[in-house]
């Protein structure tokens, strides 16, 4: 199935209200434009099954990703009781939360994580109700100290988030997390690579992250190293680029004397992508389209 936008062969839309697309090479569909495509080829007359098949996998595989932009203000306010999935911002941080308290492993494992991961001595989860029924968590500490999502730091709420997320069955399977040590103390940082690595092998996730900060790359193992990726644009060019850190010339030679880390801050990484692909040409959407025609059925 093609995009109904293909710069190579676009199938020409006639009616506002009505997406056309082709499905294989030569097919043509007009499908109402207030509902996705996917979802309707599912049960049109006259579509392959193999379409068909296609289109059911890719729709569960999209409808398990989460965008999670983290927001201090959304994660502490109150949520309603019973709620399992977090939302995008955080929203529901405190429900999400109790959820997972109910499960007496998934807490315990959350409390460890919580005492690694931040300053506070937390040993046990309490939800409160407010006056309008909503539930508030609060981290009690070792010396019987109670702090609320309310006044917990931002980096306390950035973690129990991106906990929350990793642990909880209903959230996910492929996060995508926009700076994901953002309010994380540099000494910590091994520690939250240590909660992501064993989220992905135990509960079944994916995470992709991005990061600037050259302390987390540093922590980057070499199971790690081998999923990294760069991007980065090349002067002049139109377009950003992606590229496997390993595979950039000499980079496993040089990683015996330096971290990753360091080749970031000195630019290394940049300037041996920018050197390795200077004589590749630019890849044009006409040409991206033309393969994708290739190996169509």
């Amino acid at each position: 199935m093609f995009t109904s936008s293909s710069p190579a062969r676009p199938p020409r839309q006639r009616n506002p209200h009505e997406l056309r697309v082709r499905v294989g090479k030569s097919k043509i569909i007009d499908l109402p434009s207030q509902t996705p495509a996917l979802t309707q080829l599912l049960h049109r007359r006259g579509v392959p099954e193999e379409v068909r098949t296609g289109c059911a996998e890719i729709a569960d595989a999209l409808s398990s990703i989460r965008f999670l932009d983290l927001h201090p203000d959304a994660m502490r306010e109150p949520s309603p009781p019973g709620v399992t999935i977090l939302g995008d911002r955080g929203e529901n941080l405190s429900s999400v939360l109790q959820a997972i308290s109910r499960d007496p492993a998934r807490k315990e494992a959350l409390l460890g994580w919580v005492r690694a991961l931040t300053p506070m001595d937390v040993t046990e989860l309490v939800f409160k109700l407010d006056h309008r029924g909503k539930v508030m968590v609060y981290l009690v500490e070792a010396d019987g100290v109670e702090t609320s999502a309310e006044s917990a730091s931002d980096g306390t709420l950035r973690f129990l988030a991106l906990a929350a997320a990793l642990h909880s069955p209903d959230t996910g399977k492929l996060f995508f997390f926009e700076e994901l040590d953002n309010g994380i103390h540099p000494t910590r940082m091994h520690l939250l690579l240590q909660l992501v690595r064993q989220a992905c092998k135990t509960q079944g996730v994916q995470v992709i992250a991005t990061t600037h900060n050259p302390a987390l790359l540093a922590f980057l193992d070499a199971e790690d190293r081998e999923h990294a990726v760069l991007t980065y644009r090349p002067e002049g060019s139109k377009y950003t680029k992606l590229r496997r850190i390993m595979s950039l010339p000499g980079v496993a030679e040089v990683l015996q004397t330096q971290d990753l880390g360091r080749l970031l801050t000195t630019g290394w990484l940049e300037d041996a992508a920018v050197f390795s692909d200077a004589d590749e040409p630019e890849p044009s959407p006409l040409a991206v389209d033309e393969a994708l025609d290739e190996d169509a059925p």
